[in-house]
């Protein structure tokens, strides 16, 4: 099966999946008036900036990556960033700016990070997150979910997911 073959069958499963449980989640709450959920439907997302910001408030560092997720019915953001030799993700709620969790871990994967992010501010020679994103926006339209710096053979480039219709 072709490429295009395949993400049309995976997105058609995922929306399946997702009508489905809101057809559940629906019913619960009319049965459950106590424990209705509030709809998120309605809500727009934070996007990727608020999020990071809000994440810095939190634990002033470099950001590595910034990913959209869902998990168990909940959207959030998770954020992680790297600070004096010790990792932080930081999940934030994708509609409220509510910080969900903060995880914390010794760095010790060797991926020298902290090495990527000072070099380019001594030299300059990177473009911002912002930069990147509005390029990758002038080719295609979408909402990026996920951000990350990567450095490759001696190369920097930012890698992005976004999401499109």
């Amino acid at each position: 099966m072709n490429k295009i073959g395949m993400i049309t069958l995976g997105a058609a499963i995922i929306l399946g999946g997702s009508i489905g449980f809101g057809a559940i989640n629906h019913g619960f709450a009319q049965e459950n008036p106590s424990k209705t959920v509030e709809s998120k439907a309605s809500h727009e997302l934070i996007g990727i900036e608020k999020a990071k910001a809000v994440a810095l408030e939190q634990v002033d560092g470099i950001v590595e990556s910034i990913e959209l997720e869902k998990y168990n019915g909940q959207t959030y953001y998770e954020v992680d960033i790297d600070k004096d030799n010790k990792d932080f993700d930081i999940d934030v709620d994708a509609y409220t700016a509510k910080i969900i969790k903060i995880d914390e871990s010794r760095d010790d994967d060797d991926d020298d990070d902290y090495e990527v992010h000072a070099s380019a501010a001594t030299t300059g020679s990177l473009i911002s997150e912002k930069e990147a994103i509005a390029i990758a926006k002038k080719n295609i339209t979408g909402e990026v979910v996920e951000i990350e710096l990567d450095e490759d053979d001696g190369r920097y480039e930012y890698e992005m997911e976004l999401k499109t219709s």
